[in-house]
């Protein structure tokens, strides 16, 4: 906003030094971007914050000098009385909440003509175009006080009267840049008795603003809710100096007082009769707030105790009539600081006016550090995981297009959430499961030329349950490549890595989206948390993928109940590993499954791990057979093994083999 010295000079005694203002204004919090001569004048173009709207003045600013200076400050101008008698209008307000009070006062045989001099050469300084005498006092007053106000032709106004009410369905207004604007039902309006004539708080309309006809004069000034404002000023892309200022709250006794100085200032520029009496709907609604401000509590905040004479005196600068009684300060807020509502924002005010520079600044902070929680320490370390097994994480969209959404649709499902049709008409529904997304991502990495993609996700599938309530869950899912061993050997690390002693366990079993004879079940610990296997031959070809990669997914509750947070230490083997492979020829029905649970069953001693190593088909075997290949490590904690103990195991578990599986040994 650019400020004028010499209008300044109206309210500070003395002398004012351009560089020594703009100086304090900056130290204060309104940063003073640039220092400019316009004439005689020297003008300031000052940064105001949002909060405030009071600084949106020559008075505003004028007071904060004052205080920041230690200067005097004249409350000009003076205005006149307000006279009593019967309103020459009348003020109707159908939207109080919108509109808490309106202020309309009659100037009759009024002389629009050019502005003076005087008046002109201010306008001018801070940036705006002298219009005529009647319309240069309106911005005169609001560059002065900060008050918007708005005059309207009386004679063009339809009964000559106003209702403040909301725009009806339909009408449109020609504001008065000669630009037609269609009104919304929300929209408040100034109207007379038959039409709109105004956008409250914004601009006014054509057909009512004043002219070099006018006679007769109806002097606006109100107080409009901040939000409605807004709302109407941007959604018409209509700001003006009038919503600038309204935006952000207007001082809830200054309508009357700019309204008066107005009337003032009309009567000296464009002579005429200001009429008795005003016409004025609602109230101010100003009740004096009061706040205690308590130095211990300043000194915890600030890290340094300033006297208390040092803080009431900054107070009293900024007009806050403070009084201290023991530890604390009481004070009187006044109705323009409409952003002073809690003790830390007088805390803040005192130690503004009394110098940031004078808060002390520490050379060290402290730092708390907390432990990540459970549930994030398990995700990073799912992440971490997958990562270090060369995939790559994706962030899909939490919608399944209409293409795959039955696919994947699992069966316990009653339906899936989907969006209103106004909302999202294709690809509404939201996304059972991840998988859909990620192979959506391989399908687009493919055709830009990135083979083999490997993908994994992090996050929420939402299906209907059987009372059609929304069943979301968290979930982990991975795709790409096409051997399964891959995708079975990084969900079984990732299994181990968050808790080595739960057993992992994979069932055949049929899942939405894979293909039969393709997937299994995740088992951890007997708990069922998710499946993996190979994606649906059909799927692959909608998709036109070049080959038919594997997936997994996972629910993400069980693993964070199941993580082992707290990691155990095993001492390093003492003693060597003695190493035996085995291959067994079996029935092509009988799955590894059932020959890792024959070894298991046998809790032979010694035994460290079991390696699955391959499974053949093909000559010399007989068709209907095929060998499967495991290693045994054997360790002894107490000693070195000896091969003929070694040996026994593996005996026994070759006659095991034999007794249940059908099993022979293959040399």
């Amino acid at each position: 906003m650019k400020i004028s010295l010499e209008w300044l000079s109206d309210f500070l005694p003395g002398a004012i030094d351009a560089q020594q203002a703009a100086d304090a204004l900056t130290h204060g919090g309104f940063p003073v971007e640039s220092i400019e001569s316009h004439g005689d004048d020297t003008v300031l173009d000052v940064e105001v914050t949002s909060n405030r709207g009071d600084c949106l003045s020559h008075v505003g600013v004028a007071r904060e000098l004052a205080a920041l200076l230690n200067r005097e400050f004249k409350p000009k101008p003076n205005v006149p009385a307000a006279t009593s008698g019967a309103p020459p209008t009348s003020v109707e307000i159908e939207a109080t909440d919108l509109c808490p009070h309106y202020i309309a006062r009659v100037l009759r045989n009024v002389a629009v003509k050019p502005s003076p001099a005087w008046l002109i050469r201010r306008l001018e300084a801070v940036g705006l175009r002298a219009i005529n005498n009647i319309v240069d006092v309106t911005n005169y007053v609001m560059f002065e006080l900060g008050q918007p106000l708005h005059a309207f032709d009386l004679d063009r106004l339809s009964e000559r009267r106003i209702v403040v009410r909301q725009a009806r369905t339909g009408e449109k207004l020609i504001s008065i840049d000669g630009r037609e604007r269609a009104l919304l039902p929300d929209m408040l309006v100034i109207a007379d008795a038959a039409r709109p004539v105004a956008l409250a708080g914004v601009m006014g309309g054509i057909d009512s603003e004043v002219s070099g006809a006018t006679k007769n004069v109806l002097l606006e000034s109100a107080r409009f809710e901040p939000l409605s404002v807004r709302k109407t000023a941007r959604r018409l892309a209509m700001k003006s100096d009038s919503s600038y200022r309204f935006e952000r709250g207007i001082d809830p006794v200054l309508p009357e007082r700019a309204s008066l100085r107005a009337a003032q200032l009309i009567l000296e520029t464009a002579a005429g009769e200001l009429l008795p009496g005003a016409a004025s709907a609602g109230a101010t609604g100003y009740v004096t707030k009061t706040l205690t401000l308590r130095l211990p509590r300043m000194a915890r905040l600030l890290g340094i105790k300033f006297p208390p004479e040092q803080v009431v005196d900054a107070l009293r600068r900024l007009q806050l009539q403070p009084a201290l009684t023991g530890d604390r300060v009481e004070v009187a807020v006044p109705s323009h600081r409409l952003d002073l509502n809690i003790e830390s924002d007088l805390i803040e005010e005192a130690a503004r006016v009394i110098g940031y520079e004078r808060v002390p600044v520490r050379n060290e902070i402290s730092i708390r550090l907390t432990p990540p929680e459970p549930s994030a320490n398990t995700i990073l370390q799912v992440r971490s995981i997958l990562v270090g097994s060369g995939y790559f994480e994706s962030v899909t969209f939490g919608w399944v297009s209409d293409n795959l959404a039955a696919d994947f649709t699992p069966a316990e499902a009653a339906g899936l959430p989907r969006a209103q049709s106004a909302v999202r008409k294709a690809d509404a529904s939201l996304r059972p499961s991840i998988i859909p997304g990620l192979l959506e991502s391989l399908r687009r990495n493919e055709n830009a030329g990135v083979a083999d993609a490997r993908l994994f996700e992090i996050g929420s599938t939402f299906i209907l349950n059987t009372q059609q309530q929304v069943d979301e869950r968290r979930k982990v899912a991975l795709v790409g490549g096409t051997d399964l061993r891959d995708i079975r050997g990084v969900v079984e690390l990732i299994l181990n890595r968050l808790n080595p002693d739960r057993e992992v366990r994979i069932v055949a079993s049929e899942r939405a989206g894979f293909g039969k004879a393709a997937a299994g079940r995740i088992d951890w610990d007997g708990q069922p948390i998710g499946y993996l296997g190979k994606i649906d031959r059909a799927v692959a070809e909608k998709l036109g993928l070049r080959e038919i990669p594997g997936a997994a997914e996972l629910e993400l509750l069980p693993l964070i109940e199941g993580a082992l947070l707290i990691p155990k230490q095993k001492a390093i083997p003492t003693f060597p590993s003695i190493r035996r492979d085995l291959s067994l020829v079996i029935p092509e029905a009988v799955p590894y499954e059932h020959v890792a649970q024959l070894i298991q069953g046998l809790s032979l001693a010694q035994l460290e791990d079991v390696e699955y190593v391959t499974t053949y088909r093909g000559k010399p075997l007989e068709a209907g057979q095929k060998s499967v290949t495991v290693t045994f490590v054997f360790r002894s904690p107490t000693g070195t093994l000896t091969s003929e103990a070694v040996d026994a195991a593996v005996s026994r578990v070759v006659e095991a083999a034999q007794r249940d599986l059908s099993a022979t040994l293959r040399v």
